[in-house]
Order: structure tokens, then sequence, then C-alpha cells
């Protein structure tokens, strides 16, 4: 197999409960959770993904896996996994066409 690692884990908001069932879109494909959600790591097997290379982006929940679906991976509801999404975790608030807000919004 295959593993990646992504610097996200469950002191960021990640849920465990991910482990072994979440999926994460990498490069657009689906790849599954591998193993254990860590403190501040997650591993994917990215097997199936040929070519996968250091910093390719992943989403955990955003576009096309929502958090409605992630919360059912989890045994949760989707405002759980919006709600624990940690501090340190940087925001970026966007318009709705993609233009990011002004500098006064963001600093809220």
């Amino acid at each position: 197999s295959t593993i990646a690692t992504l610097p996200v884990g469950y002191a960021d908001g990640y849920h465990r409960l991910a482990s072994n069932r979440a999926r994460v879109a990498v490069r657009g494909q689906r790849v599954p959770v591998a193993g254990r959600v860590c403190m501040d790591h997650t591993m994917l097997d990215v097997t199936d993904l040929p070519g996968v290379c250091t910093g390719d982006p992943a989403v955990l929940f955003g576009g096309t896996i929502g958090a409605d679906e992630l919360a059912a991976w989890c045994d949760t509801i989707a405002y759980e996994i919006l709600t624990s999404v940690a501090r340190r975790v940087p925001r970026v608030y966007v318009e709705e066409f993609g233009e990011e807000f002004p500098e006064a919004c963001q600093e809220r």
C-alpha cells in the first residue's frame, strides 16, 4: 500500500470516528482514511491514485464530500462536524462567487 500523511487530526476537529471509515478527496478522487485519525495527522491509502505528490490538495469535507456525508461516517450530525473545527484551523471567508471578503471581515 501507498500511504499519504495529512497534517490534520482530531486536535484540528477531524473526528477520530472517521478512522478507517471516511473518504478524503485527493486531486478529485476519493481515497480511504487508513488507520486511526491521530492527534495531528491522518493517513490516507493512495495506492489507487498513481502519481500522488507532496502538496496535492486534499479535501476532508467540502465540495464533493459534504459535512453530512462525513457526519454519517462518524455517526454524528453535520452541525457537529462544522462546529468541531478547531480554532487553530485557518478560516478564509469567501463570497458566493469566490472573491475573498475584505480584510476587515477576516479579522473577526
